[in-house]
């Protein structure tokens, strides 16, 4: 007996639907876990909400994710309206193989184990400068969105980077600017255009340094991961015979697309995403937890991930649309339609999840988590995420180990996007550890 498939029901979401978003989730996976929803600030979308279904999208091949490979007007008008303004013809996160592969590979070094384990010292000694920098007044709440949370990444990803250290700061803001969807467009822009200068006169600057001139891929690589992009996007559009016959300036352009693309990769891999977890990780900083990692920090690893999954700072993964039809669950999806995963909403199924919005600090059996996606599209930056989370929160809880939220969770207001879960500001008050 055949089964007769149905097309997505549609739901209307709230306007505040992103911060009623765990309140509302129950409702739409008991009503299928598949759901066509215009989200708040426009875009049409399917909405998948169940953690097998979630599973079963996220690993879908025939699920692309390039939108100018379409000729889909929801597609393009939901790409218009939530991706980030980044300026760039190629984006790693919303490419396709063969591209995806080529683009991935080229900054695959910076995110190995060795790699991201050699940055531990580095990341301690940050976290370690910050805290100390904090005026640590029992009576003062402290904002530690703008003085822990965003510099840590900022600082770590600009080292890794080999960005100047004067121009930390403002890289972080126009990264900031540019991959918070709330933010109007012109802004984003801006900010875009801004970031796109200042890379490419960081490139044209390395380019004519000395120890870039004449090198390959296959030579020593630079200490800094610009200088080692630089290398290889010029040999990989060098070696490319589609670009041979193109004026040297041409292919100089080319190459400088590659290396902002991935530059950029880089920034929302190392930079927003820790930047949410490290924040995220304080809100759900309960006095009895902050006790039990207190007295056995060996417990933050299994509590960042508890973290990861009940408040994933990606609340959503990024956009792919389908090429054909897809049956998933008891609904069909037509060709042509932009598929949204809320992993925010797979991660706390109950089918899945016993007790799912409470922290549990003894490590979960059964399936993992999806806060950082699934198959080739798996966050290439979560290891340094991961790194950076622990070692912030051991940092801060050594310090301070009697810190407390200085307003209830449910009075800080939260980032209101498709791509970004995380408080607007972050006030705790400081009690110095007892000597």
């Amino acid at each position: 007996m055949t089964t007769s498939l149905n097309p997505p029901p549609r739901v209307q979401l709230p306007e505040n639907f992103f911060r009623r978003a765990y309140e509302i989730y129950p409702g739409l996976r008991e009503a299928g876990g598949v759901h066509e929803v215009t989200f708040p600030g426009g875009g049409t979308a399917i909405l998948v909400t169940d953690y097998k279904l979630a599973r079963q999208a996220l690993g879908e091949q025939s699920l692309r994710k390039n939108p100018s490979a379409t000729t889909s007007p929801q597609v393009k008008e939901f790409a218009d309206l939530t991706l980030p303004a980044l300026a760039m013809a190629e984006r790693l996160p919303w490419s396709d193989p063969p591209e995806h592969t080529r683009l991935r590979a080229l900054v695959a070094d910076a995110f190995t184990p060795r790699t991201v384990a050699a940055l531990q010292p580095r990341v301690l000694e940050i976290a370690e400068r910050l805290l100390t920098d904090l005026a640590a007044s029992p009576d003062d709440p402290v904002d530690l969105l703008p003085t822990y949370a965003t510099p840590l990444p900022v600082q770590v990803i600009c080292e890794i980077l080999g960005v100047p250290a004067e121009d930390h700061q403002q890289f972080g803001e126009w990264v900031h600017t540019m991959l918070l969807s709330q933010n109007p467009g012109r802004e984003r822009a801006q900010a875009s255009k801004k970031f796109a200068y200042y890379l490419m006169g960081q490139v044209q600057h390395r380019r004519q340094q000395a120890d870039l001139v004449s090198r390959t891929s296959a030579d020593p690589l630079p200490a800094d991961l610009l200088g080692t992009l630089i290398i290889r996007c010029d040999a990989a559009v060098a070696e490319d015979p589609a670009l041979a016959g193109l004026p040297t300036a041409d292919r100089i352009a080319a190459a400088d697309r590659a290396i902002a693309t991935n530059t950029t990769v880089l920034l929302a891999a190392g930079y927003e995403t820790t930047r949410g977890l490290i924040a995220n990780s304080i809100m759900l900083l309960t006095p009895g937890i902050r006790d039990e990692l207190a007295a056995d920090p060996d417990r933050i690893e299994t509590y960042v991930e508890e973290v990861l999954r009940i408040l994933s700072p990606g609340p959503f993964a990024t956009l792919r649309y389908t090429t054909a039809p897809l049956t998933l669950g008891p609904v069909e999806i037509p060709a042509g339609r932009v598929v949204i995963v809320g992993l925010g909403a797979a991660n706390t199924d109950p089918a899945v999840f016993d007790d799912p919005m409470r922290v549990h600090l003894a490590e979960r059996s059964g399936p993992s988590h999806l806060a950082f996606g699934l198959g080739m599209h798996y966050c290439i930056g979560a290891r340094l995420a991961r790194l950076e989370g622990q070692v912030a929160l051991r940092a801060l809880l050594a310090r301070y180990p009697d810190l407390c939220l200085a307003a209830a969770p449910a009075e800080i207001p939260m980032t209101e996007s498709i791509l970004t879960a995380a408080p607007q500001y972050l006030p705790v008050r400081l009690t110095p550890a007892r000597v």
